[in-house]
């Protein structure tokens, strides 16, 4: 792995340095943008082609007029460029007058093998993103959420909306197991993740019905174990809620944990 790291822009290969935006136009002081997160792995990105379709329907759900670009070519120059074995990955394109995109990565965002044996704690937080079916960069209420959860040592938050349900994670999707039943969010509340295709397929090959209904809070109380879904995190088991211990069966979330990294090497 390279000690210098390198970025593209629109194509050219640039020092991370470079990877900047003129902080004057209106597309960036609006965050007129969209981008997509990638777990590369072995030199090998993860479900690219969903990614990608959903960078697309991103940019198509905000009029952001998306270029046409090889995006596994020009990720496999940055691969090769920096001699990159595993990273995170991030696609963004700013909307402005001629659109401006990037790839630049990060060092593979992993978690300790304890969060998914003992659990995380979380807090609830009033809030709703806005056009959640589309990953933009209007991250605000992402970012309250966030803070509110590292000022609680929480290590993530859980998105309440007006009526009182729980719909998703700060940067997560979130569930609610019982008995045979896997309950999230409808797809048109929430950020259809890549992973949480995979977790939904995962329940249904162990056996569980998946409910579309929003989770209320007094839910959790009377699950067998609730837990949330991300690119980096896999399935993770939830312990506490609000400060209050939650019911926990690790194991139930392992088995979902273990097919979607199982797929993730497919």
């Amino acid at each position: 792995m390279s000690e210098i790291r390198h970025a593209i822009k629109n194509g050219e290969i640039i020092l991370e340095e470079n990877a900047v935006v003129n902080v004057t136009l209106s597309a960036v002081q609006s965050n007129f943008s969209v981008y997509e997160a990638l777990r590369v792995l072995k030199r090998h990105v993860v479900h690219l082609d969903d990614h990608i379709n959903r960078l697309y329907n991103s940019a198509n759900s905000i009029h952001l007029p998306l270029p046409v670009v090889d995006w596994n070519n020009e990720i496999n120059k940055l691969i090769k460029k920096d001699n990159i074995e595993d990273c995170t990955m991030r696609i963004l394109v700013v909307g402005t007058d001629t659109p401006t995109w990037f790839i630049t990565w990060t060092k593979l965002l992993t978690y300790p093998d304890s969060y998914y044996k003992e659990g995380v704690d979380v807090i609830t937080y009033n809030g709703e993103r806005f056009l959640p079916q589309s990953k933009t960069g209007n991250l605000l209420v992402n970012f309250l959420s966030r803070e509110e959860a590292k000022r609680n040592n929480a290590f993530e938050a859980l998105l309440v909306d007006r009526l009182g349900k729980i719909l998703e994670g700060s940067r997560s999707n979130f569930y609610v197991l019982k008995g045979d039943t896997i309950k999230t969010a409808p797809d048109e509340k929430v950020l259809d993740g890549i992973t949480r295709i995979s977790v939904l397929r995962a329940g249904r090959e162990l056996g569980y019905k998946i409910d579309y209904t929003s989770p209320s809070p007094e839910e959790i109380w009377s699950s067998d174990a609730i837990f949330i879904s991300s690119t980096s995190m896999g399935a993770m088991p939830i312990r506490s809620v609000d400060g209050k211990k939650c019911p926990f069966d690790s194991d139930k979330v392992a088995a979902i944990c273990s097919l979607v990294r199982k797929w993730e090497c497919d």
